[in-house]
This record gives structure tokens, sequence and C-alpha cells, in this order.
């Protein structure tokens, strides 16, 4: 008996180093990496003046009567909304790596893979990069085809900006999916990877990971919590990261308090007292999930989706208490078919719900709100929206939609962009 647990844990162990080690000798089809280096992406900034195809619509933007729409990992988009039932592209931002945005007056942030890129966009017409920040965020790569293992990636060669699908024995662990080294000799060390089963007058979206409060600018960047200080806007400085304890998904700025949606959970973080390090004060889990965050008053509205790179079996809205920072409470469950982002204002709560298309909720009464529905556009891939002044501006598979909710008992859709 004791010479077959041994036979069996050396069996587990040889099993653990084999996962390390390359696949000598076998070729397979992999994600092998396309690198700019290091000089030429950071280099890379150029506008645009003109419509450019939209590859993967991410975060989107409302800036006065601009709209920007992150396309993943590409750059940025910028719509001109001043007649709402006639939008139309304005240019496109190359920003290597950008997956969030946030506007601070005339100033524009947004990740570029490793770096925070700070934009002047006083001219919309000629927006400027005036500033980077450099290996700020954790090394990451572009959209991959999650079809396919990841080929080994070496970060002494530059970024990867792009896939090739094609044969490789480079690669560390069949079906690995996050292996990159410092250099081609150097060990393992984790990195961020994202595949294609993912995708005031200044306002984000709730699918959001940028927040700005009081002269600071929050980003999440994996698992940990990241804080400038744009007291000079043209100039921010590293102030703080810390570990939020979790896989941090969405950040929704209310007052000087932080809500951030995670895997696990939400957490909510108090920006006031120690705006370069905020507190965390208190928290509320549910099960494994992607969860988007929006709050209004003492009500957090949060949607847990299954079938993600997050995990978790869940369809359904949550509603939780959160007059008591220190102690929210889940108060209503409703469920849902394929939430993504969300938003409320006033007595409405809308709901993008996946292919089930957009949903209308009366939110007179919070803890009753899914029990209500008003309306319901389906037929439409939706992801994320904004509520501004009677307009709703959300993003879909297709393109922005938009639509008047001045008068409830008559939303209609005004006007419909395609990508």
């Amino acid at each position: 008996m004791k010479r077959s647990l041994l036979f069996l844990s050396a069996l587990i162990i040889a099993g653990s180093f084999t996962s390390c080690k390359k696949y000598d000798n076998k070729e397979v089809y992999a994600n092998v990496p396309v690198y700019m280096d290091y000089d030429a992406f950071r280099t890379s900034f150029y506008y645009e003046a003109e419509a450019v195809p939209v590859e993967h619509p991410g975060n989107i933007y409302i800036h006065n009567q601009y709209i920007f729409v992150v396309d993943e990992d590409k750059g940025i988009h910028i719509l001109d909304n001043h007649d709402k039932t006639n939008p139309y592209f304005l240019g496109f931002m190359n920003i290597p790596g950008a997956t969030q945005v946030s506007v601070d007056g005339t100033t524009l942030y947004a990740n570029s893979f490793i770096d925070l890129v700070t934009i002047d966009i006083s001219n919309i017409n000629d927006p400027k990069m005036i500033n980077r920040d450099e290996d700020v965020f954790t090394y990451s790569t572009p959209i991959s085809n999650d079809e396919y293992p990841i080929a080994d990636i070496y970060k002494d060669r530059g970024v990867v900006v792009d896939w090739n699908i094609e044969m490789t024995k480079d690669v560390s662990g069949f079906g690995a999916k996050w292996f990159v080294s410092d250099c081609e000799e150097c060990e393992q060390t984790e990195m961020q990877t994202k595949s294609s089963a993912s995708v005031r007058v200044n306002l984000a979206g709730s699918r959001s990971k940028m927040a700005i409060i009081n002269n600071h600018l929050y980003v999440l960047d994996q698992d940990e919590l990241k804080s400038f200080n744009i007291s000079n806007q043209t100039d921010p400085v590293f102030a703080q990261s810390q570990n939020t304890w979790s896989d941090p998904e969405t950040l929704f700025p209310d007052g000087e308090f932080l809500y951030v949606g995670t895997t696990t959970g939400m957490k909510i973080f108090d920006a006031g007292a120690n705006p370069e390090r905020p507190n965390e004060t208190g928290e509320v889990e549910h099960v494994e999930s992607c969860d988007p965050v929006v709050v209004q008053g003492d009500y957090a509205y949060v949607t847990l989706r299954s079938g993600s790179e997050c995990g978790g079996v869940e369809n359904e809205l949550q509603v939780i208490d959160v007059s008591k920072k220190w102690w929210p409470k889940l108060k209503r469950q409703y469920d849902m078919s394929d939430p993504h982002g969300l938003a409320v204002e006033g007595d409405l709560l809308f709901i993008c719900d996946g292919n089930s298309g957009l949903k209308v909720y009366d939110n007179s009464d919070p803890l009753d709100c899914g029990d209500n529905l008003l309306y319901n556009f389906p037929a439409i891939q939706t992801s994320d929206l904004i509520l501004n002044n009677g307009t709703a501006i959300m993003i879909a598979e297709e393109g922005v939609y938009q639509y008047d909710y001045t008068n409830p008992s008559n939303l209609h859709m005004i006007s419909l962009l395609y990508f």
C-alpha cells in the first residue's frame, strides 16, 4: 500500500512538471505573438480624421456631445452626437492595447497595454498625446482565439499587438494560456490575457475599469486597484497600488465611494479620507460570475452573467442595500437571460440582457423593480449603455443605439449608427 502511494505521488509530481516543459518535437497550431518593439509601440499614437471600421466594440464614454467607443486593443473611436438623431464617426485614435477610457476636463486617459496615455482633446478634431506613463500596468496581450493555445511570449521582444494562428513548437505546456518570460532564457511569470470569449457631462458605462474622484484616477489592473494623482491633468503621477484580494471586473464611482464588481462579489471602497489608497469598507459576496454594478441612492444594482471567462452559471439581477457602506445587504434577486451592462436613473432601470435585447424596468420601488418590465427591445445583442439627460446611449454588436426616455410612457429609439 505504501509503495502504491509513493508511486502515485511520483506520477502526480512528474505530471506537474510536464506542464512547464517544452513539447519537444510536437508542432501544434497556436496563437503566435506578433510583436511591436517598445520604441515603436510608444510612438504609435496617431489620429485618423475619418470613419474606421469597429472590430471589437468595448467600453463607451460620453464627454459633452461626443461619444467615445473603445475598439478593444486597437484604439478609440470618436462620435459626434450633437444631433442625436444623426450621429456620425468623427475620427479614430490609434492606441494599441486600449480597453478603458476616462475624461477629466479636456484631458482623456486610456490604458495602452502596459502604459497609461494622456491625450489632449481640447481640439476634438485633432487630439494629441501629451504624456505616457510607462510600465504602470501588468504586461497584457490582445484578444486571442480561444480555440488554440498561446505560444510562449518573451517580453524582451516587445509588446504583443496581434496574433497569427500557425504551427509552432514554442508552446510551454500544451493548452497553456498565460506564459510569458522576461527573456527567452528566463523563468515564466504571470501575465494578463484576453480571449475572444470575453468582449458629468462625463459618463462611463457600467463595465468600465476606470473612474475619477477628486483629482484621482482609479484603474483596475488584474487583482489590483491603482490610483493616479491627476491634480495636474496633463501629468498623472502614480500614487498607490493595493490588492483587492479578488478578481475585479468593473469600477463605478458614486460620491466619494468606489463600487468594485468582482467575480465573487461587490466591494465598497471609501476614497474620501485617503484618496491615494481608498479604504475597503464593505463587501457582499455572490457566486462566481462577471458583475457590472451601478448605484443610485441607497441601492446598488448588479448583474451576474454565466458563460464568460469569469465563470459561474447564474444569470440574474441583484438589488443590494448600500445605505450602510460597512454592511451592504443583498435584498432581491431576479432571473435574467444573459445580462451585461446596466444603468439606472430615477424610476427607470435599463439592463442590456445580451441577445434578449434591451430591457427597461419600473424602478419606483427598487425592491420590486425586477417584476415590473416596461419595455423589451429584443433581437439586439446588447453590451452596455449610458443614460444622459433623457437619452439612453447603448452599444451593441452591430452599432450604437439611442433611445429617448424623456417620456417614460413613450420610450422609443431615435437613431442607430452601424459599425
